[in-house]
């Protein structure tokens, strides 16, 4: 890996931009989308649970009694709703970002990509220099971002602080 150097006195960022109505709007739409196909996801995966279950189970049936089914399906019940509610505490994790980043607005960083790299999950993460030196901010990118930046690049990047997306993100003329 290639040492970029970098000069600090050029790197600039500006905190706590308000937010344009059209940002605002983008982040209710992801509120309101986050929960829109949950619960039919979850119960198609808990149907194939079962079913795999059953699959195994399917020798063992003719010994059961009423209390097993009632057993059986109390224990599906708790699943789902065990499965749920972790998914509502992510909603209410994201909730809370997304409240942080309305009140304290966006920030704008003047930087250089000092790093690239594409996770396991096909996650591409960009890394921009800080205003000094031990100062890192690394950010999640659109693919064709990823591939249009290259290391050492000057950019404009403007971005939620606490949901960490980049809103809008362009090259420095030089």
């Amino acid at each position: 890996m290639e040492k970029i150097l970098v000069d600090y006195s050029q790197i600039h960022l500006q905190e706590n931009i308000p937010l344009h109505e059209e940002e605002i709007n983008n982040i209710a739409t992801q509120k309101k989308d986050f929960f829109k196909n949950t619960p039919a996801s979850l119960l198609v995966a808990l149907i194939i649970m079962v079913l795999i279950a059953c699959y195994f189970l399917q020798n063992d049936f003719k010994n059961f009694k009423y209390y097993h089914y009632l057993l059986f399906i109390g224990i599906v019940l708790a699943l789902y709703a065990f499965f749920y509610f972790l998914i509502w505490l992510t909603y209410k994790y994201y909730l809370r970002n997304w409240k942080k980043d309305i009140e304290t607005g966006k920030n704008q960083l003047t930087s250089i990509v000092i790093s690239r790299h594409k996770t396991e999950n096909d996650e591409y993460m960009m890394t921009f220099a800080g205003r000094n030196q031990h100062e890192k901010i690394r950010l999640p990118a659109e693919k064709e971002d990823y591939y249009r930046y290259e290391t050492g690049t000057k950019v404009v990047v403007s971005y939620l602080k606490y949901s960490k997306v980049i809103l809008f993100i362009h090259e420095l003329d030089t």
